[in-house]
């Protein structure tokens, strides 16, 4: 989408248009149809046609209906950025920034015209478009801002604006501050509230949802908003305890009410289990553990240890080469409390060999 100061814009705008679709696509355009207005049969576009041998097809007069894709299409971008514009009630001014986001928003989804679960970027580009950076145009949204913006230590670190729309070769968002300055920005706080005017939003509104990733060309998630029932339901509690607070205080006088919750406590789902907080010794080394009082328990675990390795194949018995020395090894012995299937406290001994390598 191009949009022009003037009408004699119109050729070096196409001419750049032409260049970058025989670039992306490799194809070269045969036949441009057009109405019968002096900038598509001026003579310099007559010129452009004959050196890039394309054919020019202009319609009849007054009748629209010969060029029914394109006129639709117009209509249907019209009434996509009129929505979006009076759903957040946005200024008219910003019709622009409406229409480049229809087209944005119309080129990412799927459409009756295309093959099914394709879309326009996608046969442009081949590549599958991403849309959950996407958000609602004219969303009150903070700019978080970076430190060498932020008036001393004590200054606003975010600035408040309104989202409206995804600049081209760039991976931001669009937002137009409080103070009219236009900037490009990633790192943004969206506000989630559901008010469909952005005046509405809170001045200290707190943290709802930073974008921090991929956005812009080939990202993009549709804005959640807060569920204004369960918010509801809350403020309607607390106000009525806040009146219960007042009329007890005002029938016992200087008295202070102590608010107690009334929401009803329970116990963490393994509160009732109970737990041996005992430290059982493990043996240091290997002949504590053969000659002790458990080596019977600690032999059988040894066993398995080595039968564990023997099956995982963890080496190969070799010589020794000429020149190399044998690594140190070591038994590690350990003794957990556990539970059994039942809920009863029961002991594991373990038992690892490990070797010092880097020795």
């Amino acid at each position: 989408m191009f949009f022009l100061h003037e009408k004699s814009d119109l050729l070096g705008e196409y001419k750049k248009w032409l260049t970058k679709s025989q670039l992306h696509t490799g194809n070269k355009i045969k036949v441009l149809r057009s109405d019968n207005c002096g900038e598509y049969v001026s003579s310099a576009f007559k010129a452009l046609h004959d050196e890039n041998v394309t054919t020019q097809q202009t319609m009849v007069p007054d009748a629209p209906q010969k060029n029914g894709v394109a006129e639709r299409l117009n209509r249907v971008l019209l009434e996509m950025a009129r929505t979006m514009m009076q759903h957040k009630d946005v200024d008219q001014d910003l019709w622009a920034d409406a229409i480049k986001t229809a087209v944005y928003i119309k080129n990412r989804v799927t459409s009756r015209e295309l093959p099914v679960g394709k879309t326009s970027l996608e046969l442009w580009t081949r590549n599958k478009p991403v849309v959950r950076h996407m958000r609602v145009f004219g969303s009150a949204c903070w700019v978080v801002l970076h430190k060498s913006h932020i008036d001393g230590k004590f200054g606003d670190m975010a600035a408040k604006g309104v989202f409206v729309g995804y600049p081209d070769g760039s991976m931001a968002y669009k937002v137009i501050l409080d103070n009219g300055k236009v900037v490009r920005a990633r790192s943004i706080v969206f506000s989630k509230n559901t008010s469909s005017k952005v005046a509405d939003s809170p001045e200290n509104s707190p943290v709802a949802e930073v974008v921090e990733g991929e956005t812009g060309l080939d990202a993009g998630s549709d804005d959640q908003d807060v569920d204004a029932e369960d918010d509801g339901g809350d403020d309607q509690h607390d106000d009525g305890s806040d009146k219960s607070a007042e009329e007890n205080q005002g029938s016992t006088g200087s008295q202070d009410t102590l608010r107690r919750s009334g929401r009803s406590r329970r116990p963490p789902v393994e509160y009732w289990r109970p737990v041996i907080l005992v430290a059982h010794e493990a043996p240091m080394k290997y002949g504590q553990a053969v000659q002790g009082q458990k080596s019977t328990k600690w032999r059988a675990t040894m066993d398995q240890e080595m039968d564990s390795i023997r099956k995982n194949k963890t080496w190969r018995l070799t010589n020794r080469p000429v020149g190399r020395r044998v690594v140190k090894r070591r038994w590690i012995f350990k003794v957990k409390d556990e539970l059994d299937q039942v809920g009863n406290n029961t002991m594991r001994h373990k038992a690892r060999l490990c070797f010092t390598g880097n020795r």
